[in-house]
């Protein structure tokens, strides 16, 4: 069963308006690691949200600790809030999903939201390693149509495929043209449900030993949006020398690279986490300073409790008893 939790901020309304000007309904998945990285997500989406736009937050809770909780709370008062809903998956939502250090359950959650959210038709959902520098309120109002969600294409296209999912497209005939990023989307709430998309993306992935990104791919090829990239502009940009090496035209790509509205961090280098100083940790480290975590700086004193505690954690559980 699933527990729904309401925590109440200022200025909250008590039930969702019935009007055109209901909120845009939002929601992340993060657990204890990305709780800090979650606050700038949503308090970067409150910073460029239309002045009459209001968001209805969830927050599908992979093991965040209490105090950050608090945290994240206090990071979002503002009465563009409409409210914060923490969402308590069973722990036998997701099962059979290889999982990592990296890859932990937590980013399969997105694959529950429409039973999470029975009520509602639509959803955006961002990963917890973005910052958002437009209106998500221009993202709302793109017409989803008959279509099972609106994506951006992703750049790491071709190489992002493993192994085990370019045989699955091989051994099906099936060819690939496209392959969205699942980091942002808008989800058609009641289309998935319907047709059960959560389900039959868990059975793909547990079936062929794949990344839920590379299952929604599958599942959903031909039956997706593509929207501005902009709306989702991963690290695989800087990979491109000019224009000429990307899918994009020259204007296109010069407005990717200088005006992007959604900045997702999906290099293992991310601003909280490296001293390798990527672009974008200024724009970062401003919407950081605007939440519980202001002033927090990733040091290299940071680095090495992060490798200790690593190594302790592996030794931990090497010496642990087998349960």
């Amino acid at each position: 069963m699933t527990t729904i939790v309401t925590q109440q901020l200022p200025n909250q309304v008590d039930t969702l308006s019935s009007s055109e000007n209901d909120p845009i309904v939002l929601v992340c998945a993060a657990d204890d690691n990305y709780a800090m990285p979650l606050a700038v997500t949503l308090r970067s989406a409150l910073e460029n949200l239309g002045d009459k736009r209001k968001l209805s937050i969830f927050i599908i809770d992979g093991g965040i600790e209490t105090n950050n909780k608090r945290k994240i709370a206090i990071s979002l008062q503002s009465d563009k809030v409409a409210n914060l809903i923490w969402l308590n998956p069973s722990e036998n939502s997701i099962t059979d999903v290889e999982t990592s250090s990296y890859y932990t359950k937590a980013i399969f959650y997105r694959l529950l939201i429409p039973e999470l959210l029975p009520e509602y038709p639509k959803a955006i959902y961002l990963d917890s390693d973005v910052v958002v520098n437009a209106d998500l309120g221009n993202l709302w109002d793109v017409d989803i149509g008959d279509h099972y969600l609106l994506a951006a294409r992703d750049l790491y296209f071709p190489t992002i495929l493993s192994t085990p999912c370019t045989n699955f497209f091989q051994s099906k005939g099936l060819k690939i043209d496209k392959f969205f990023n699942s980091g942002v989307l808008s989800i058609n709430l009641e289309k998935w449900r319907l047709e059960k998309i959560g389900i039959e993306v868990v059975k793909c992935i547990s079936q062929h030993k794949l990344l839920d990104q590379e299952g929604l791919n599958i599942v959903l090829k031909d039956k997706w949006k593509e929207i501005d990239p902009r709306w989702n502009r991963t690290a695989g940009i800087y990979e491109c020398n000019s224009w000429e090496d990307s899918p994009f035209s020259e204007d296109e790509f010069t407005n990717l690279v200088n005006y992007p509205y959604i900045i997702h961090f999906t290099s293992a280098d991310k601003p909280w986490n490296s001293i390798n100083r990527c672009p974008e940790q200024p724009l970062f480290y401003n919407y950081l300073d605007m939440t519980a975590w202001v002033g927090w700086r990733f040091t290299q004193w940071k680095r090495i409790q992060r490798r200790l505690d690593r190594e302790v954690n592996r030794i931990w559980q090497k010496i642990s008893p087998i349960k």
